[in-house]
């Protein structure tokens, strides 16, 4: 029988958002929002017994290394490249550096990678870098994002790289992500989300632990910032219960890639 996995992942990130909208964001409050946001969804996660994966980024897990190896005790850590904010140039070398603090601070290889903002990057360069799956493909379209309609909803392989697809539903391909949740009611999002799990056998979820902090005061819009805190906690809560129903296994998206490659199935693009 095949089982249906669900992964639950978190952009473990600086709280800087807000700054895309012109407020500035002080550095304390850019840690302190992500570490409030954090705690609350490793309580959550341990009250379920529940393993997730966290994409963080090298300098947020500089700053805060003893959280970092915390987590990393029950979960995943996997990069998210070196800085979140726009406003830090790129260097390509970011993401070996990255993935060098990371090891660093947890002691465990990191084989995962999700580029910010899900923009697309070289899968021989993460591949040579020793990295085992990359989570950076949303495929679907969002007007002013991308359109990645012709980018399989599968897991897939490229250039030595396990692709890990953001879920969308089948068919019409609505994006499952944070946005979504945040502002769908729990009740159709959680349709949604059996309906895909039914068809893909997988979901491969995002969400950012900032969001579960309170941020009703920072100037960006209702649908990012509503709702917040203990509400979206709540929230995520009840989606939790509501795929244990469904018989599914929640799993870190090292372990996924286990399955497959134990299973040795086919991923190819459908």
């Amino acid at each position: 029988m095949i089982k249906n996995f669900v992964m639950l992942t978190f952009d473990l990130e600086e709280f800087d958002i807000a700054e895309e909208y012109g407020q500035k964001v002080s550095h304390s409050d850019q840690m302190t929002v992500t570490k409030t946001g954090t705690e609350r969804l490793i309580a959550l996660l341990d009250n379920h017994n529940i393993r997730a994966t966290f994409f963080t980024t090298g300098n947020y897990a500089q700053l805060n290394p003893e959280l970092i190896k915390a987590i990393s005790l029950k979960h995943e850590i996997a990069s998210h490249a070196l800085y979140h904010s726009s406003f830090h140039k790129f260097k390509e070398t970011d993401i070996l550096e990255s993935k060098n603090i990371l090891e660093n601070i947890t002691g465990s290889k990191v084989t995962g990678f999700r580029m910010p903002r899900l923009k697309s990057f070289d899968h021989k360069v993460l591949s040579g870098w020793g990295f085992v799956y990359d989570s950076s493909i949303n495929p679907t379209y969002l007007p002013g994002r991308y359109n990645l309609l012709h980018k399989s909803p599968l897991p897939y392989r490229e250039n030595g790289l396990l692709e890990l697809p953001c879920s969308t539903t089948p068919t019409l391909r609505f994006p499952l992500f944070w946005l979504a949740f945040k502002n769908l009611p729990i009740g159709l999002y959680a349709a949604l989300c059996r309906r895909t799990l039914r068809k893909r056998k997988n979901l491969m979820l995002y969400f950012h632990p900032w969001e579960f902090a309170e941020i009703g005061d920072f100037k960006m819009p209702g649908y990012v910032k509503s709702p917040d805190g203990i509400e979206l906690v709540d929230k995520l809560d009840k989606l939790i219960q509501n795929l244990k129903k469904q018989d599914a296994e929640f799993v870190t998206c090292q372990e996924f890639c286990e399955t497959l490659e134990i299973a040795g199935e086919s991923m190819k693009s459908v």
